[in-house]
């Protein structure tokens, strides 16, 4: 780990991530390396795949990235590569292009079947077949694997043995979404609720006259309620250790018939979820996981066809079960993972199980900001006066505000990170529009943007996203609320259960415990961090001025500093006594002679037409009490007439100007907000 000096050093940076990925690669054990932005992970990534003895595997979640491996693997002309395919950019018929049934292939999927099994099984539905360009791309991959140097793909493709056998298998970033699946689906387009998936399996059983205990076992309920009963437990872990219970399995089985009529409740994974029912233990309030954990059911796991890391966990409040299906690496020659601001104990449930990672840091995270201030040349300025957890879009009031701000103080639009729903709500209230940059009209945008117009990415989407690489203006308002389910689920899913404890202080997050913290802060405040972390990463930005991030959210890691906070103030009658202080001070040419009274204060500003404040004097003088804290005001006690005391406007200031027309008081660090009926 590089010390606080050379952190600030980009070029030190880039040599020592070079030099760990190198030394990964000969590791006895995973290694996860956290390396920052711009440290140079993909090209050394590539660069390990010319020169190690194993061939390597690089899996991304996104197809930037695999055009960035790819561009990289082009320089070296001796190095093979091949992008891994995708159904659903690969395959005539899932793009529409054939005369079978895009909607249709598409339903199958989410019903569980693979892309293979889909063009293998149900030709009527694809008729591209063995001669569509997913299938042949498979193929020649399958077939020449051993030859290719360097495979570029999904985390999801880690799944297939194929491409992770006998490899180094580099995984960028941490993404859960491909090993999760919820039931049901989130805006799911096929009945997939395990009330309904799992009574059709078991009546598949019954009328298969198979040996199963369907006497015993019958739907759901049964499954939990009898599990523990003397009969048919046994008989039923009989059936599944004979015939499998993965899904891998359930696709060829005779006992799933999946047709396409809306109503169908066949699905692969009813199996799995069955067999899961019958493992099940309450781990905690609320949770059941399958295997239990400690041990005493893996063998039984395993012998039905599902691999260690594989988990299935039940919400017994809402009835839906979460099934992880972690990949097995245990083939792999090695595996590196490449991460930010890595949470190690989700990498070791999703990559590691058995023996963890080896956590290796290019920099210590106290010296990240440093990194981020003297490498990438970025200031960090915080903007918000709280956590702000925009969840179902309830945003703060004062967002217009804050935006109008940072448009005044850097006379320029901006880019914009939050969440989707907040996003939705700024834009209804035109604030996209008035104060965010306006996206190119040539540039492609993402399918998943609340607009296409402007420069604005919602949470869920910026994770390893280079979209805003080159923007050196960026706002980041508030944070992502996981919610207390999504911290019980993955909590529940590492074998832990969750204990919440809350304080009355507001300023004070409540507590999960140990392990339940950490996942709370991946979701929420290393997400802020990854945000802040899309702008400005190309180098034509960081060598030229570099760019500037406000962040309106406290919800960031104890390690991550700001350099400078703004406190944007709305409050109307403190910034009308303020403006009016400060207008003062300007109009006199000497200090002495800017000292007003309270009455004289209350005068001025029932007398401006331009300011909306029509104040009683107990409102000014209750406004003077709270702004005479500030050191920009001055308060000379018993020197007015009757012994009153007077004030005075003491220190530097500018008045701004919106794009929106809103009128700003700038003084050091504060921001206050005039309230105006006209122009200032």
């Amino acid at each position: 780990m590089l010390d606080s000096t050379a952190a600030g050093d980009i070029s030190a940076v880039r040599n020592h991530t070079r030099e760990l990925i190198e030394d990964a690669g000969d590791a006895d054990e995973p290694v996860l390396i956290e390396a920052p932005p711009n440290s140079g992970k993909t090209t050394n990534a590539v660069k390990l795949a010319l020169e190690a003895e194993k061939p390597v595997t690089y899996l991304a979640r996104r197809i930037d990235l695999y055009e960035q491996a790819e561009e990289k693997a082009e320089e070296h002309g001796d190095l093979r590569y091949e992008r891994i395919p995708a159904p659903q950019r690969d395959c005539e018929t899932f793009l529409g292009e054939t005369e079978g049934s895009a909607a249709d292939i598409q339903r199958l999927y989410e019903k569980g079947y693979s892309g293979r099994t889909i063009h293998l099984k149900f030709r009527d539905q694809a008729p591209c077949g063995m001669d569509c360009d997913y299938m042949e791309k498979m193929e020649t991959i399958d077939g020449e694997t051993a030859s290719i140097d360097l495979l570029i793909g999904h985390h999801s493709h880690c799944k297939r043995r194929q491409y992770i056998q006998d490899r180094i298998v580099i995984i960028d970033e941490f993404n859960p979404g491909p090993f999760l699946q919820p039931f049901p689906g989130d805006n799911s387009g096929v009945i997939d609720n395990p009330g309904d998936i799992v009574p059709s399996f078991l009546h598949a059983l019954d009328e298969g006259d198979t040996d199963f205990p369907t006497n015993v076992y019958n739907d759901v309920t049964d499954l939990i309620q009898r599990r523990d009963g003397p009969k048919g437990w046994q008989e039923a872990i009989d059936w599944f250790q004979e015939h499998g219970a993965s899904r891998r399995v359930a696709q060829d089985s005779d006992l799933l018939d999946p047709t396409l009529e809306k109503y169908d409740d066949v699905h692969a994974y009813a199996p799995f979820l069955t067999f899961s029912l019958l493992c099940m233990e309450r781990i905690g309030p609320g949770v059941d996981l399958a295997p239990p954990p400690g041990g005493s059911l893996d063998d039984i796991w395993q012998s039905a066809d599902l691999g260690p890391a594989t988990k299935c966990l039940r919400d017994r409040n809402t009835g839906e079960m979460y099934a992880l299906s972690s990949p097995d690496l245990s083939e792999a020659e090695q595996v590196i993972g490449l991460d930010g601001t890595p949470t190690i104990d989700l990498w070791n449930l999703l990559f590691a199980p058995e023996d963890g990672f080896d956590h290796q840091q290019v920099i210590d995270r106290e010296d990240f900001s440093t990194y981020l201030r003297s490498a990438m040349n970025m200031s960090l300025i915080q903007i918000g006066d709280g956590w702000h957890p925009y969840a179902a879009g309830n945003i703060s009031n004062s967002d217009s505000d804050r935006f109008a701000a940072v448009q005044a103080l850097e006379q320029d639009s901006f880019a914009l990170i939050s969440t989707k729903q907040a996003l939705e709500r700024y834009q209804n209230w035109g604030l996209l529009d008035t104060f965010v940059k306006r996206t190119d009209s040539e540039q492609e945008t993402d399918d998943n943007r609340v607009s296409d117009e402007n420069q604005a990415l919602h949470y869920a989407t910026v994770k390893s996203s280079n979209d805003f690489e080159t923007e050196s203006l960026g706002v980041v308002a508030g944070m992502p609320h996981p919610g207390d389910d999504l911290v019980r689920l993955w909590a529940g899913l590492c074998g832990e259960a969750v204990e919440i404890t809350r304080s009355d202080d507001e300023d004070v997050e409540k507590s999960f415990g140990d392990l339940g913290d950490k996942i709370y802060q991946y979701f929420a405040h290393d997400q802020v961090v990854q945000a802040v972390l899309r702008f400005g990463r190309d180098e034509t930005v960081f060598e030229n001025g570099g760019a500037t991030i406000y962040i309106s959210t406290y919800a960031l890691p104890d390690w991550f500093d700001v350099e400078t906070e703004f406190n944007v103030q709305s409050r109307e009658l403190e910034g009308a006594v303020l403006v009016k202080l400060f207008e003062v001070f300007q109009q006199e040419d000497n200090p002495d002679r800017a000292l007003r009274s309270i009455t004289k204060i209350h005068e001025l500003i029932d007398e401006d037409d331009r300011l909306k404040e029509d104040p009683s004097k107990k409102g000014v003088r209750n406004a003077i009490e709270r702004v005479v804290a500030k050191d920009y005001v001055t308060v000379e006690p018993n020197r007015g007439k009757h012994s009153a005391d007077l004030y005075r406007w003491d220190g530097d200031g500018e008045i701004l100007l919106a794009k929106d027309g809103t009128t700003l008081l700038h003084v050091q660090d504060d921001i206050h907000v005039i309230q105006l009926e006209g122009e200032w």
